[in-house]
């Protein structure tokens, strides 16, 4: 399929011009309005949609679509004058020669002006039409559709990615993107890929809602600039910004299972270049339920505190950049409810768990424009953390400390349809883990090389070549070439191709807790390798508008992942044991997805989607359906705002599909499990009403009280060959009820 994309492209690039011969067609004039935004480490053209486009002294004009494109047939006239204007920017005039017939053109934001105030809000949910890859965007209104306490609880209105408890004990919860676990999938904050290693289990309680500007999601393989790690995906996350947003921000949050959670933001704008924003989160869950009466808590003891102070520096010398310090202590216990749960050390009668991580975390983004013209510039990346975990599981025991430092230096050059990035990369991590008082170390460094090449010959083709090679000083050489193609079919169509390698280091015990959550014995049988597999896919999309207001889109994509290798974690071959071991035949992905956003009617958002999963691997010898992984997952969201904007109305309706379970056949009769879990359906639904600088939300989560019945298998015997925590296929806590308030 690489090879594909690639002819593709060429044959692409070498028929287009047919499409413009002469002949009895129209003298045209194409091309693209666009902006320059420039972020501290790079640049990026944003397509500016529904601009005006006119010939001066005629009647004859149109506007651009939501890639910025637009088509103009050219009048009669000696003397050609276009006119371009869009709100909020300056209007520009060129004189345009008889036989041009492209432009591009790029407006300038109108710094101060007086006069009128337009303000709109973002669909919940939409695609970023100008991206080259599959990316769909979250947007801050959508984010509060939901209760959204943390990244983990904003993709229940997606079809995109799966959110899951990995085990009925610790609370720790995992995403799934095309059918495989989530650390295939390179999860960012704001470009800096920090959420990996040691973090991986609880990364995604670590992300606040409430800090969150807006997430967007990648399919497939993403751009070589950030790694080599994205696979499946990449989640970006982007923060509330000191420079523009709101000087006072509070979140108070409070569940009827006991949970109070709190937000509170503060940013100040000394002048018109340094700005800072002082950002806290905690929440606290210290009620004990056991509503199943299996003896065990149906959730953890919590609490936990989050810290971030970031500045933001503008234009000093040419210069822009940010800096930030972030602190994070989080403690849970959990277990038999008998448990002496005050003591936080291991007892041989009852079952208990324990961890309590502590991790500090300090980045600086710098960058500065090269020309005049915005055309060069360079950016320069920092970021390095400190984490502890010490831990303990029924009689198993878990330390683990982790430390790492991160450099990621881009130069960027942009030469009319051409723009090359290149750069360098460092990771360095030391891992120390002790489990069951055995030390398992590992130190990585990671120098890195990158170039990444976009071509734009026209206004519809858009193609970005990727290759980066990375020196690992554990598994060799990573050779990660990527390539991407987005193409205009229509001025309503697009299609994108995608094809490209991804790598990345195993970490087996946070990764896979199964082994710390379950009385199963763990077998090294090999050393594991680094993980390879290639990634292609191809996606469709279409806007349309039914009636005269009411506009909606459609995309469909498929994508489907190869293993060359890939760390096997085999609780399926022997009751009571735990085999770890490389691939030793195919691995395989196949994800196929629909989906349609529209608005109904005015202020009434929908969004219907459905996706298939394919995923199997071998496992002892055998070619066999990934365990816990939905084969099939639909979604309604309904979405409806009065026309005064003071309430809002939001419904989420989820349909699961069946997933195959770990074989149980070997254990004795009362502690085996179906081969297939049921099919089931979860509804949210929230009310918001909004004052002039208060929300006030209230809602429920599982509001049909669907639940998985005895989520720990021999929870009668936790200290047993058969006890696991780890068979987690559905929700293990029933309804919930929230209010809240925001204060800006």
């Amino acid at each position: 399929l690489l090879k594909s994309s690639i002819i593709l492209l060429a044959l692409m690039s070498s028929y287009l011009p047919l499409f413009a011969q002469p002949g009895n067609q129209p003298r045209l004039l194409q091309g693209t309005i666009m902006e320059i935004e420039q972020h501290e480490t790079y640049q990026d053209t944003i397509p500016l949609f529904g601009a005006n486009i006119y010939w001066e002294g005629t009647s004859i004009g149109t506007i651009t679509n939501r890639d910025g494109f637009f088509q103009l047939e050219k009048p009669e006239l000696d003397n050609l004058k276009l006119i371009i204007n869009y709100v909020a920017y300056e209007d520009d005039t060129l004189r345009i020669k008889q036989d041009e017939e492209t432009v591009n053109v790029y407006l300038t934001v109108i710094r101060q002006s007086e006069g009128v105030e337009v303000s709109a809000e973002k669909p919940h949910t939409y695609d970023l039409a100008h991206a080259v890859q599959n990316t769909q965007v979250i947007s801050k209104s959508g984010l509060r559709t939901l209760a959204c306490c943390n990244i983990s609880e904003s993709f229940e209105n997606t079809t995109s990615v799966d959110v899951e408890k990995s085990d009925a004990i610790s609370g720790a919860k995992r995403i799934k993107m095309l059918g495989l676990a989530g650390f295939y999938t390179q999860i960012l904050e704001e470009k800096k890929p920090v959420i990996r290693g040691l973090i991986s289990p609880f990364a995604l309680d670590y992300i606040p809602g409430s800090w969150m500007e807006s997430i967007d999601i990648s399919k497939g393989t993403a751009s070589v600039m950030t790694g080599y790690e994205s696979t499946t995906g990449q989640i970006n996350v982007e923060f509330k910004k000191p420079e523009n947003d709101e000087p006072i921000f509070f979140n108070l949050y409070q569940n009827s299972l006991g949970k109070t959670e709190s937000s509170a933001i503060g940013s100040h704008r000394f002048n018109d270049r340094l700005s800072t924003m002082l950002l806290a989160y905690g929440h606290f869950n210290r009620v004990r339920h056991d509503k199943n009466s299996d003896m065990f808590l149906d959730m953890p003891l919590t609490g936990h505190l989050h810290l971030m102070n970031r500045w933001k520096l503008q234009e000093t010398k040419g210069w822009v950049g940010q800096f930030g310090i972030k602190y994070i202590h989080d403690h849970r216990d959990g277990g038999q409810t008998d448990f002496s749960f005050d003591s936080h050390s291991p007892e041989l009668n009852n079952y208990g768990f324990h961890t309590k991580i502590r991790r500090i975390e300090a980045f600086t983004k710098l960058g500065r424009m090269l020309d005049q013209n915005g055309s060069s510039s360079v950016g320069l990346i920092l970021s390095a953390f400190q984490h502890k975990n010490d831990a303990f599981w029924g009689i198993k025991t878990y330390d683990g400390k982790e430390n790492s430092f991160y450099a990621n230096l881009i130069f960027q050059k942009t030469l009319d349809k051409h723009k090359i990035a290149t750069g360098l990369s460092f990771t360095w991590d030391e891992i120390n883990e002790y489990f069951n008082k055995k030390l398992y170390e590992q130190t990585e460094e990671v120098p890195g090389v990158f170039v990444e090449y976009t071509w734009k010959p026209n206004e519809r083709l858009t193609s970005i070549a990727g290759f980066r090679y990375d020196r690992h000083n554990l598994y060799g050489n990573f050779f990660t070439p990527r390539i991407h193609l987005k193409y205009l079919w229509t001025n309503s169509a697009t299609i994108r191709l995608s094809a490209g390698k991804g790598y990345r280091s195993p970490h087996i015990f946070m990764e896979n807790l199964a082994i710390l959550a379950s009385s199963k014995e763990l077998n090294m049988v090999e050393n594991p390798n680094a993980e390879q597999a290639w990634n292609y896919g191809v996606q469709l999309t279409k806007d349309f508008v039914i009636g005269e207001d009411r506009p909606f889109s459609f995309m469909m994509d498929f994508y489907r992942t190869t293993f060359k290798n890939r760390v096997i974690i085999d609780t399926e071959q022997n009751a009571g044991h735990i085999y770890v071991y490389n691939l030793d035949g195919p691995s395989y992905s196949n994800s196929f997805q629909l989906e349609m956003n529209g608005t109904i009617f005015p202020r009434f958002e929908t969004t219907l989607a459905w996706r298939w999963n394919d995923v199997k691997t071998t496992i002892n010898n055998e070619l066999l359906e990934q365990p816990l992984t939905n084969r099939q997952k639909g979604l309604l969201v309904l979405s409806y705002t009065t026309g005064n904007k003071k309430w809002q109305f939001d419904l989420t309706t989820q349909l699961n599909g069946k997933t195959r379970l770990p074989n149980t056949d070997i254990n004795p009769e009362n502690y085996r499990v179906s081969k297939y879990s049921p099919r089931y359906a979860m509804l949210f639904g929230q009310i918001k009403r909004k004052m002039k600088n208060i929300e006030l939300y209230c809602g429920m989560e599982n509001i049909n009280n669907y639940k998985q019945t005895h989520p720990i298998l021999a929870w009668q015997e936790p200290f047993s060959p058969y006890f696991d925590s780890s068979m987690i296929w559905g929700p293990t806590i029933g309804r919930r009820i929230y209010i809240g308030i925001r204060v800006n």
